[in-house]
């Protein structure tokens, strides 16, 4: 199974206890560790999460610097236990526009963890859906080859579809996320903040996901 999720709610999170919102995004970092952790008993094979939009880039300057740097801490500090647990690591929209001293940390893991098989994480990091379309259509006009849905569907950043989609922190819209993998997905909303989300949370979307009948349009 593949599961995608847009982690919103950190800095409501953090606000609602009067703490920085450095620490809400921290606390999130702490949400997402145990979902990788319990997914592959529920049968998640590829996880997909929404860490950083290229519309999050518009924030206050140090709050972005800190999210890019605590991302570079935990790709860092984590690479050995996603080695040790056979978690392969990707990530997903343009590490180019991001500083060399976290994106390298990023790019270190997603080398190191290459070859594990066990469970497939896709971080998503300054990016955007229609970003992802547009560079995928430049690599396919860069090969001199048919654009069309099979090329453009080869170029993205990922061809991966996910089977569910959730969303927690109670908006119901998809916010750029997957624009074009997402066409057949199912889509499961709470009203959870993502520091929040836990076992329980996780099952009631399996649950919501087993009960929708899949016929991709036919």
């Amino acid at each position: 199974m593949h599961l995608a999720i847009i982690m919103d709610g950190n800095r409501r999170w953090a606000k609602s206890r009067n703490l920085l919102k450095f620490f809400g995004h921290k606390q999130g970092v702490t949400a997402l560790e145990n979902i990788i952790k319990i997914s592959p008993k529920y049968g998640v094979s590829t996880l997909t999460v929404y860490a950083f939009s290229t519309e999050n880039n518009k924030r206050d300057p140090e709050e972005v610097k800190d999210l890019f740097s605590l991302m570079a801490t935990v790709a860092k500090k984590r690479r050995g236990s996603f080695v040790k647990n056979g978690i392969k690591v990707a990530v997903l929209g343009d590490l180019d526009s991001i500083p060399d001293k976290y994106s390298n940390e990023m790019r270190e893991t997603v080398e190191t963890t290459k070859n594990c098989d066990n469970l497939l994480i896709q971080i998503c990091i300054n990016y955007g859906g229609r970003d992802e379309i547009v560079r995928a259509v430049e690599r396919v006009i860069s090969k001199d080859i048919l654009l069309n849905i099979e090329s453009l569907q080869n170029n993205l950043d990922s061809s991966l579809q996910p089977d569910l989609i959730i969303r927690t922190g109670g908006h119901r819209r998809l916010s750029n996320f997957l624009i074009w993998q997402s066409a057949y997905s199912e889509l499961y909303f709470t009203d959870i903040l993502w520091p929040d989300f836990d076992e329980k949370e996780l099952v009631a979307a399996l649950d919501f996901y087993k009960k929708e009948k899949r016929n991709f349009g036919k």
